[in-house]
């Protein structure tokens, strides 16, 4: 008898530490799949509050331009109106539900159209965005000889083999052929930009490349010009210089020399002293300010070519950060290109470009 009640002793203990082990790891899972549901849910919510910056921000645009805007904000957040460098609106953070957003806001029609460097109706080279290029990455210290060799190969990149059309026409540049002869080949464009990082596949450009001119060049703009309210002094110089020379090489025109460098300098100068005064600074003022530094220049034709007509964009890229916790909160990032086609007969928001991270 005492055997038997041993034995069922020893079975019981078995069991219950058996079951223990079982309700301790049942604990633990559910802990777990708690903790993994919870961080779930603070991703989602992160995710929609990111989206939610976006969806204000392109709801504020559809009644005031951004120019104005950052006007406005600057008197809230002691940014300041003012542009000097690379324009921007710039919201640390407001609280969206639980949680919190901030906003970036960057112009695109700041920086130079890469797109542009070919004419999309004649497939032929632009030559005032060549020319404010060539300013561009000699003012943003490019090697030369580097963006030289770039230039040629965008050209061949873009441009079309099109009937009755020269392709690959800088003979300089990287052509089909070259990129089928890399180690890991790759399919020339042979057409406009997607996007920014897809020029790192262009021969001449590397990283260093890269990080010297990404926030002066853009892909999203429909056409070349270039608004003055809110563009760098490197790209409002650049565009000077472009507005000296003919569109195509058989229109008669000047040439950059016959804007001197100091006179150009003046020119920027007087434009973003005037930003100070008003936010928005159209072609008509551009125009007033060039006359007034130097009455003889004769760009203004050249101007209604690389100016924005308005100074009011519709092209901007709005980072969005969604946070949602405490110390270590989830955080989603929402990166997009938006167009404000306020001034067709479509008008509304277009969403160009859509990245989440």
């Amino acid at each position: 008898m005492n055997k038997e009640s041993g034995l069922v002793l020893i079975v019981v203990v078995i069991i219950v530490a058996i079951l223990s082990t079982l309700v301790v790891d049942f604990m633990y899972f559910t802990q777990v799949d708690t903790e993994i549901a919870a961080n779930t849910r603070d991703d989602i919510k992160a995710k929609y509050i990111a989206k939610s910056g976006v969806n204000v921000f392109a709801g504020a645009i559809k009644d005031k331009s951004p120019e104005e805007l950052k006007e406005e904000i600057g008197l809230l957040t002691n940014q300041g109106a003012e542009v000097d460098e690379n324009w921007a609106i710039n919201i640390p953070f407001f609280p969206v539900g639980d949680g919190n957003v901030s906003l970036n806001i960057v112009d695109e029609r700041s920086k130079i159209n890469l797109n542009s460097l070919i004419s999309p109706s004649s497939n032929l080279i632009d030559n005032q965005v060549y020319v404010e290029l060539k300013e561009l990455f000699k003012i943003l210290g490019v090697d030369s000889k580097r963006s030289e060799v770039f230039i040629a190969s965008l050209i061949n990149w873009l441009d079309r083999p099109l009937q009755g059309k020269e392709n690959d026409q800088d003979s300089s540049g990287a052509n089909a052929d070259y990129y089928q002869s890399l180690e890991k080949p790759i399919k020339i464009k042979d057409g406009p930009l997607d996007s920014l990082d897809e020029i790192r596949m262009i021969k001449g450009m590397d990283e260093e490349f890269f990080e010297r001119i990404k926030d002066y060049v853009t892909v999203y703009t429909a056409d070349k010009k270039v608004n003055f309210s809110t563009a760098p002094r490197a790209v409002i110089y650049s565009a000077l210089k472009g507005a000296t020379v003919p569109t195509l090489p058989r229109q008669e025109g000047g040439k950059p020399e016959d804007l001197k460098d100091s006179v150009a300098e003046r020119i920027v100068d007087e434009v973003i002293e005037a930003r100070k005064e008003n936010a928005v600074i159209d072609r008509k003022k551009v125009t007033e300010v060039v006359n007034n530094v130097d009455p003889t220049l004769k760009i203004n034709a050249g101007l209604s070519g690389v100016v924005f007509h308005s100074g009011q964009s519709d092209v901007f890229r709005v980072t969005s950060i969604g946070s949602i916790g405490g110390e270590d909160p989830t955080i989603r990032v929402v990166e997009a290109v938006l167009r404000n086609n306020r001034s067709s007969n479509n008008q509304g928001i277009e969403i160009i470009s859509w990245k989440e991270k």
